[in-house]
This record gives C-alpha cells, sequence and structure tokens, in this order.
C-alpha cells in the first residue's frame, strides 16, 4: 500500500481551503462514484487550482485522484517529487490539442503522448482514479466555451491497451472503466465566505464504446473519441449554467436575485433555478430587450458602486409602492439613512456575536491583509479565476503567521512560568488537574526537565499545545465569520448610501456618462479559447461541435467588446441615487415580463423554488 504522504498532505490544506475560504461546500451525486475500480473524472475547470481541492476534497470515498501536470513543474527538484509522491502525471504537451490521429503529428509530441498514456493507463490499471479537466484551461465565460479531446483519448487509450490482454472479441478488462463528469459549480467564485456545489454525474461507460466502435483501426478510434468527447460535453452542461452571451447571462443573475429579494437559492437547485432564468432571458427579440437592459444596468450600478444586491435589499427593502408607482424610485431619505447607519453600525460593533468575534479577527488579521494584497497585486485585473487561489493560499500563510506568533507567546509565557506560577497557590479551582497542567507546561517549555525524558516531555507539550491552539482558533473563528461578513458588508453599503444622498445631485452622473457603468465589466479575455463565429442564433447557441463549442455571432465578438477601455473608477456618492432608480426600473420590467411569462404559460417555477414574482 502507498503511503502517498506528499497527497495527504494537499488534501489535507485542501480540506482547510475549502472549508476556511468557502461558507458552504455542496455535494451531490456521490452515487455515481464507485468505491474502486479504474475512474476518469472529467471535471469542468473554471477556478485553477481550487478546482482541484474541490474535487480532492469531495471525492466519495476520499479516493486518490492521480491529476494530469505540466511536465515542466517536475523539472524543480522540490516540486517534482511532491507532484510524484502525489500521483501526478506529466503532461508534455496539451493533450487536448491532439490531432486527429491522436499524436499530434509530430514525433516528439507522439513520444509525449505515449509516454503520457502510459502513464494513464497504468494508473487506471491499478485501479486509481484519473483526474482531467478536458476544457483544456481555467477560464470565466457565461457558459462551456470548449470541450476538447484529452479525456476521450485517454480512455480509448486504456481500452484498447486493456482488449490487447484479453481475450479476443472479449471486452474483459475495461468494462470497469467509467468516465464520470463532474461539474464544480461556485455561486461566486472569488468571493471569499461564498458557496459552491460539487456535481458528479451519471457515469459513462467505456465498454458501450468498445463495443460499439471496436477500436480495431484508426478511424473506428476517432470515431470513439469523437462520440465520447460529446457525451462528457453533454453531460457537463446539463449539470452547469449555460448563458449564450453575457448580457443574457447577467440579466438571468440580477432577475434571479431580485426574485429571490435577500434569501439565497438553495445549493441543491441553484442550477436548476439558474437555468430556468436563462432560458427565459436567452431570446433575442426588442421586447426583451428592453428588459435586459434595465436587469443589466442594475448589476452593472452594483458592480461599479461597490455594493451588494443582498445588502441593499436587506437594508432598503423594495417598497410595494414602486410596483404599482413606477415614478416613485424608492429613494431613501436621509433621515432614513441616518438611521440605518447608526443601527447597522450597532449590529455591527455592539452585537454579541460581533464582541466574541473581535479577539479572534484581531488574530487573523494577517491573513485578511495578506489575502487583499494577493487578489490586488497578484492577479490580472476581472480575471476572477485566479483570484480565489491567491486569496486562500496568501490567506493561508498569513494565517499561518499570526498563528505561530500566538502559540509562541503562550510557549514563552508558559517557559517563565508566567502562567504556571499565577495558578500554583489558587485554591478556588474545583479540580487541581488544570494548575498542575500549566505548571508541567512551564517546566517542559522551560527545560527544567533535563535530558531525554525531558526533550520528549517538551516536544509533546509543545505539539500538543500547537495543534489544540490551532483547532481553537481555526474553529472559533469560523464559527462567526459569516454572520459578521455579512453585517460589515451592510454597514459598509450603508455608508456608501448615505454618503451618496447626502451629495448635492448635480453630483450624480449624467445618463451619457452612466452608460459607461451600466454595465459589469467582461472578463479578462483567456487566449487559450478556440472561438469561432457562427451564424447560430443566440437562443440556439452552445449546441453541438466537438472539440470547442460554436458561439454566437454576438458571443463570437467578445473578444472585440472585452479590449474596449473600462470605464474610469468613480466614487460610489457618484452612482447612489441611480442605483434606486435602475433598481426600480429593473424590478418593475423583470416582474413584468415575468408575470406575463407564467400568466401565458402556466410556469410556477418561481413560486415553487422559494422565489416570487412580484420583487
Amino acid at each position: 500500500m502507498q503511503l502517498m504522504l506528499a497527497y495527504r498532505f494537499l488534501r489535507k490544506a485542501s480540506d482547510w481551503i475549502m472549508s476556511g475560504f468557502y461558507s458552504e461546500v455542496y455535494v451531490s451525486g456521490m452515487e455515481n462514484v464507485p468505491r474502486d475500480g479504474p475512474i476518469i473524472i472529467a471535471a469542468t475547470h473554471h477556478n485553477e487550482i481550487i478546482d482541484i481541492a474541490a474535487l480532492s476534497v469531495t471525492i466519495p470515498y476520499r479516493r486518490r485522484i492521480c491529476y494530469w501536470a505540466k511536465s515542466t513543474l517536475f523539472k524543480n527538484p522540490i516540486m517534482g517529487g511532491l507532484l510524484t509522491s502525489s500521483g501526478s502525471i506529466p503532461v508534455h504537451r496539451n493533450p487536448n490539442n491532439l490531432g486527429s490521429n491522436g499524436n499530434g503529428g509530430a514525433t516528439g509530441a507522439s513520444t509525449s503522448q505515449a509516454e503520457l498514456f502510459r502513464h494513464t493507463s497504468a494508473a487506471l490499471a491499478n485501479g486509481d482514479v484519473v483526474g482531467v479537466f478536458p476544457e483544456g484551461t481555467s477560464y470565466t465565460e457565461p457558459g462551456i466555451a470548449q470541450v476538447k479531446e484529452g479525456a476521450a483519448w485517454a480512455a480509448v487509450e486504456y481500452a484498447k491497451a486493456a482488449k490487447s490482454l484479453a481475450p479476443v472479441n472479449s471486452t474483459e478488462g475495461t468494462k470497469d472503466l467509467l468516465i464520470v463528469p463532474a461539474a464544480i459549480v461556485y455561486i461566486d467564485k472569488s468571493r471569499y465566505q461564498s458557496r459552491v456545489h460539487v456535481r458528479y454525474g451519471k457515469p459513462i461507460t467505456i465498454r458501450h464504446f468498445v463495443s460499439k466502435f471496436g477500436l480495431d483501426d484508426d478511424e473506428s478510434t476517432r470515431a470513439a473519441v469523437k462520440e465520447i468527447t460529446s457525451e462528457i460535453q453533454q453531460r457537463l452542461k446539463e449539470m452547469t449554467i449555460n448563458a449564450p452571451d453575457w448580457e443574457s447571462f447577467n440579466s438571468a443573475k440580477a432577475a434571479r436575485e431580485l426574485a429571490w429579494k435577500d434569501k439565497s437559492v438553495s445549493l441543491d437547485k441553484y442550477v436548476e433555478v439558474s437555468g430556468t432564468f436563462v432560458e427565459l432571458f436567452a431570446d433575442d427579440n426588442q421586447e426583451l430587450h428592453t428588459v435586459k437592459a434595465s436587469l443589466v444596468k442594475y448589476l452593472g450600478l452594483l458592480h461599479y458602486s461597490g455594493i451588494s444586491h443582498t445588502a441593499l435589499s436587506s437594508l432598503y427593502p423594495f417598497p410595494e409602492a414602486a410596483v404599482t408607482h413606477p415614478a416613485t424610485p424608492g429613494i431613501p431619505t436621509i433621515s432614513r439613512a441616518s438611521l440605518i447607519v447608526a443601527s447597522q453600525f450597532c449590529k455591527t460593533f455592539l452585537h454579541p456575536r460581533a464582541l466574541a468575534f473581535l479577539p479572534v479577527f484581531i488574530i487573523h488579521l494577517p491573513a485578511y491583509i495578506t489575502s487583499w494584497l494577493a487578489a490586488r497585486f497578484l492577479t490580472v485585473p476581472n480575471e476572477e479565476e485566479t483570484k480565489a487561489q491567491f486569496k486562500a493560499v496568501f490567506g493561508g500563510l498569513g494565517m499561518c503567521l499570526s498563528y505561530s506568533m500566538v502559540i509562541r507567546t503562550i510557549i514563552r509565557a508558559a517557559a517563565r512560568r508566567s502562567i504556571g506560577s499565577a495558578f500554583s497557590n489558587t485554591r478556588t479551582l474545583s479540580s487541581p488537574y488544570p494548575v498542575e497542567a500549566l505548571q508541567n507546561l512551564g517546566r517542559f517549555a522551560s527545560g527544567e526537565d533535563g535530558g531525554v525524558q525531558g526533550f520528549v516531555k517538551r516536544s509533546v507539550g509543545v505539539v500538543a499545545l500547537a495543534i489544540g491552539t490551532t483547532r481553537l482558533l481555526w474553529k472559533w473563528h469560523n464559527a462567526l465569520v459569516g454572520g459578521n461578513l455579512e453585517q460589515w458588508r451592510r454597514l459598509s453599503a450603508s455608508v456608501r448610501i448615505i454618503a451618496g444622498l447626502m451629495s448635492p445631485q448635480s453630483f450624480g452622473l449624467s445618463e451619457a456618462e452612466l452608460v459607461g457603468y451600466s454595465r459589469p465589466p467582461p472578463p479578462a479575455e483567456n487566449p487559450f479559447l478556440k472561438r469561432r463565429a457562427t451564424v447560430t442564433h443566440a437562443s440556439t447557441a452552445i449546441a453541438g461541435g466537438i472539440g470547442d463549442v460554436p458561439l454566437s455571432s454576438k458571443t463570437s465578438n467578445s473578444k472585440r467588446e472585452q479590449v474596449q477601455p473600462l470605464p474610469p473608477p468613480v466614487s460610489s456618492r457618484r452612482l447612489v441615487r441611480q442605483l434606486f432608480v435602475a433598481r426600480s426600473d429593473a424590478v418593475n420590467a423583470a416582474s413584468s415580463y415575468l408575470g406575463a411569462v407564467e400568466e401565458r404559460n402556466g410556469v410556477g417555477f418561481l413560486r415553487e423554488a422559494g422565489g416570487t414574482v412580484i420583487m
């Protein structure tokens, strides 16, 4: 039995990342992953190394996953040792860019791919799990942009190798090979204390394709690879949210948030509910275009003002009068805003939960600082798929720094016997054991007990203290951070709002100036995504295509849209009044449209899932 110590360490670190950075990690479809046998996990890849952590932590039975890793990483002795010990498989070239014959068209590439598939087949033959990201790169798009053939080629090559060792006309040895599609759906992948849903889909049985195509020649092999890739793509699309363009995605997102007011859609229904909204807003008729423009404008102003919809709707619920009288945008008065700021200040700093959180917050302050600095200076602007990993990793380093300082302080205090001495003559405690433990810790840390026995005692005492302190601080922080963080966000929003309301109306932006802030900024362009324009209508986009998914004509121009300069930074005070007006317009437009849809089609999904048509 292989110990794989590096993998166990990295998996434990992944446990800390997922439980510390995200407030909820929901896992479904665990019954689709068997306890043993060869498996290829074909997962979505939208959040860099956080995706690896999510799979390693959530895979049923804690099975070890052998990931494909770039061969250049193995050249470093330390990194290479970690990767080898964790069971990673070196990739010399991007296996997702295989040519029609599976070798990339070059002798060197053919040798590299043969080596890759040999190692992959060996791991599968050993009954291991191989992790592959068939999209070929990590990116941020309104839907799955491409699914390439690397995972399918690995499965077919293993099936051919196993078949050659089996009796003639027998598929023995390949029947247990499964490709399990996995969708990692993030509510907001780069936001601290957001939520994640990891979904394991129904497995794809390779034996079926071996029987269907035979794999006796290159043509049948290519046909099998193409069909397997198509099946992977279809399964991943069914488990994720796919919009034809950013306008449809953002308008569906805004409508969903408005329908749920200040509540959150449960993770088990999130993809289904979001997909339904995407279908409702994926059309491109003129009537819907006006509704979508209102929703996207509201979402854009939320982004540039630094205020979340959840905070805004909690502080200032949308007035029902504004639904019946659209001319009333529901802009609050300064007196009301002042009361809300005062109330929110008390909830944020004087609530018992906040007082209990203050000591551990101070201890974790280095983690917050290093996390913010890493996201600010080490990531590309608007490249959402890299922010979470830098926040999590550097936040963890900051946390280790603060924890070590706390533990060192306690040990030094114990070494001076200040703790033990303080309690040495105490007679008020009901039990002498706490006093004795503190005295022993002081003796261990100060080195009073000499020799080997004393050294062992000191070491055990220090390790026990470090583990106990770490667990206490970790659980203390995680138990309180969610509620306090939300209160801080609401306080920040309330301060921004009252600052905007107290500014003169002339300080706000004109309609012409507001155009640049009327839609969220597009994500950074990913050069590894293949885009090709088609004449497909927006309502039928994202359907078809092996390798990279054909995009609609609107989506295919996203590269040209993304290189447009972003609007200059603007103070949130200049957007507050327009934000309330935009919310009023979005609510009335969406409620009218969704109400008409339900009246016409009898769709009751909103009420059934916990939402409402009248926002």
